[in-house]
């Protein structure tokens, strides 16, 4: 059976380590970048099955990573949460105008973030394992 394997990008090294570690027990296989350029070009290459990024972070911003994935053939469909300090609900809707299918405002309880992830990532259960 093959992983569920997400991409998770943010410039704060302990944010991916925990996030990463969660996923990880769950079962899923992750790939982390602490800048959006690199993940960009990597995502592109390695089409993942989630793509969970910051907002706040160095050029290009979460916000703009968004855009230029939903606009691009090849990562179009991928989906992608948003995991950010920015909690307003303008914030929200702005991230769901840029093409995010979620958004989790930090400090997320890991719970809540594996729920999430389950549920907007169709998961054949032949497919995928999960811990």
């Amino acid at each position: 059976m093959n992983k569920l394997k997400i991409a998770v990008i943010d410039d704060i090294s302990d944010v991916l380590e925990l996030v990463e570690y969660n996923l990880r027990k769950e079962g899923m296989e992750v790939v982390t970048y602490e800048s959006s350029i690199t993940a960009l070009d990597e995502i592109a290459k390695n089409i993942p099955d989630l793509v969970i990024s910051d907002w706040m972070m160095p050029e290009p911003d979460g916000l703009e990573l968004c855009r230029l994935l939903k606009n691009d053939e090849r990562t179009k469909n991928i989906p992608l949460m948003m995991l950010t300090c920015k909690g307003g609900i303008h914030d929200y809707r702005e991230a769901i105008r840029a093409g995010a299918q979620d958004y989790v405002v930090k400090p997320v309880r890991m719970e809540e973030l594996i729920r999430r992830i389950k549920l907007l990532v169709p998961i054949d259960r032949v497919k995928y394992k999960f811990a």
